[in-house]
């Protein structure tokens, strides 16, 4: 399973994203996750519930049914599945006999998201959802905007390897103010306690993109230092900000408005090929600003919708292409490299079988 030695390159023991927030309500919704059919509703006291989504009597589809009260109700033969699994009621008989229970996965709302943990439950454990705090996710003088959700037909790793590796931006995404930038940019990485970071450090003119995002009154003379930083969590989740401004020449301080915007990118495997892209941004300027807010949506969805493109056009070839050519690395693909080998441990110690030779 490319890039690694191993049948599925799905880790199980993640917190997933599984949904916006939004997404979830009184009406059954699924959402098939690490090649599992999902179906996830809201209990009467706004709950969510994340249960298998198949029903074991003739495998209908359980969100074909309806939430009544705290459980959901099969749509082929009325089965009644409580919100902890349990069958509770079966409408062609007077009782439930023996034991039949539907497979639920824990689900934790945080905010504007909701985490699945579908791996081992005596290592699901909430403090590894990634840390909200890093990207001011739960913090009152941060923003959070532009969600968005793109399906790849491509594995989860090939988004992953996309991620870290900045120098596509002048091909894949050409219509970038200042791209050409990215392809030589020095870069620094940093192990820290929860992610492993990326840094790169470079100087830019005031432009467009600027403008539109830091506004007009914010524009200075000459080259401002700037830093770009990417942390990967896991295979589940990276961040990506875009720069956030260190130093501007000839002003003692650097203005408000030149902050942080950062890109979030929540990575859940639908199958061992194809993917479930959450896309959202955080910002601590120019709050409430909803023109800001529209221009970073569609900036977003376009270049997220070109990295889809791109990806999709590898999955189609990659199980062949890996058969004719060994993969060219360069020095760029040091952090996807690094990334990689944290998750081939990761795959390591859930024993995930090995491909057989």
């Amino acid at each position: 399973m490319y890039p690694f030695k191993y049948k599925s390159s799905i880790v199980k023991n993640r917190w997933y994203m599984a949904a916006f927030s939004t997404e979830i309500t009184r009406e059954p919704m699924e959402r098939t996750m690490l090649n599992k059919p999902v179906v996830m509703y809201r209990k009467e006291d706004g709950t969510p519930v994340a249960m298998y989504g198949l029903c074991p009597h003739r495998y209908l589809p359980l969100v074909e049914g309806r939430v009544e009260g705290d459980a959901i109700v099969c749509g082929y033969h009325g089965f009644k599945f409580a919100d902890n699994g349990d069958c509770i009621d079966i409408p062609s008989q007077d009782k439930v006999t023996g034991k039949m229970c539907q497979p639920v996965y824990k689900l934790v709302e945080r905010g504007p998201l909701c985490w699945i943990w579908m791996g081992d439950e005596d290592k699901c454990d909430t403090d590894l959802i990634p840390p909200y705090e890093d990207f001011g996710l739960d913090q009152p003088d941060w923003d959070f905007h532009s969600e968005n959700y793109f399906h790849l037909d491509g594995r989860s790793q090939l988004l992953v390897d996309n991620l870290m590796d900045l120098t596509h931006l002048p091909y894949v995404h050409h219509h970038v103010d200042g791209k050409d930038a990215m392809a030589k940019i020095p870069l620094v990485t940093e192990e820290h306690e929860k992610s492993y970071r990326v840094l790169r450090h470079g100087k830019a003119p005031w432009n467009d993109y600027f403008k539109l995002v830091f506004g007009p009154e914010a524009q200075f003379d000459g080259l401002c230092d700037f830093s770009i930083r990417s942390d990967f969590y896991g295979p589940e989740f990276i961040s990506t900000s875009l720069p956030i401004i260190t130093k501007v020449p000839g002003k003692a301080e650097v203005p408000k408005e030149l902050g942080a915007l950062m890109i979030l990118h929540g990575i859940t495997p639908e199958t061992d090929h194809t993917t479930h892209y959450f896309g959202f941004s955080t910002r601590n300027f120019r709050l409430g600003d909803e023109s800001l807010d529209n221009f970073q949506l569609a900036a977003d969805k376009k270049i997220r919708g070109q990295d889809v493109v791109a990806i999709n056009a590898v999955e189609k070839r990659l199980d062949f292409a890996v058969t004719q050519q060994r993969e060219l690395l360069v020095i760029a693909d040091k952090p996807a490299v690094q990334v990689r080998r944290k998750i081939e441990a990761m795959l390591a110690e859930e024993k995930i079988p090995l491909e057989e030779a």
